[in-house]
């Protein structure tokens, strides 16, 4: 895994989707009802939000693999937030699919759909790769399966971009002639 980002910042990977648009900070609930701001998650590392509802079938399977990353890329200070943009009356369904899925990430409720619509999300899942200094990075529309290697891929460019720490390379310890006796 290192070894991939580092070939990325070897090559300074130019992106062609990256935007210098600066997020204002969103205001949302979390399932429990708490208030809670967008910058509060990209203070400390940047982040991936996806917009989903209940009856899209193709963000059920993209949660399942940002999952897997949110866990993967974690120490690199990554973080996937998943915002939820059913009515409040659909809240308890909500809640039992998250239950049932086991998802390790924050997930957020956004009724009225803002960040979807402020972002410029048309359809779902919509996903927006966010960096540390709050500006968007990269939108994703869609999901298919086959496309989670991108995904991935996307994800890692992200950490490049925004120069997370990567542990130092170390070379191999050379042998002398007493390790040979």
């Amino acid at each position: 895994m290192y070894k991939l980002i580092y070939i990325f910042l070897i090559f300074g990977l130019t992106f062609s989707e990256q935007s210098s648009e600066k997020l204002r900070d969103f205001k949302f609930k979390t399932l429990d009802k708490k208030k809670v701001y967008l910058k509060e998650f990209y203070k400390d590392g940047p982040i991936a939000v996806n917009v989903w509802n209940l009856s899209c079938e193709p963000c059920k399977k993209e949660m399942k693999y940002l999952n897997d990353y949110h866990k993967k890329y974690a120490k690199q200070g990554f973080e996937v937030v998943s915002i939820n943009i059913d009515t409040p009356r659909s809240i308890s369904k909500v809640k039992s699919y998250i239950k049932s899925a086991k998802f390790d990430f924050t997930i957020l409720s956004d009724p009225r759909s803002e960040f979807f619509r402020k972002t410029g999300g048309k359809v779902m899942p919509y996903l927006v790769l966010i960096n540390s200094d709050g500006t968007i990075f990269k939108r994703k529309v869609g999901f298919s399966p086959g496309e989670e290697k991108k995904l991935e891929k996307d994800i890692m460019e992200l950490l490049v971009h925004n120069k997370i720490e990567l542990p130092p390379v170390t070379k191999p310890k050379q042998k002398t002639e007493n390790d040979t006796k």
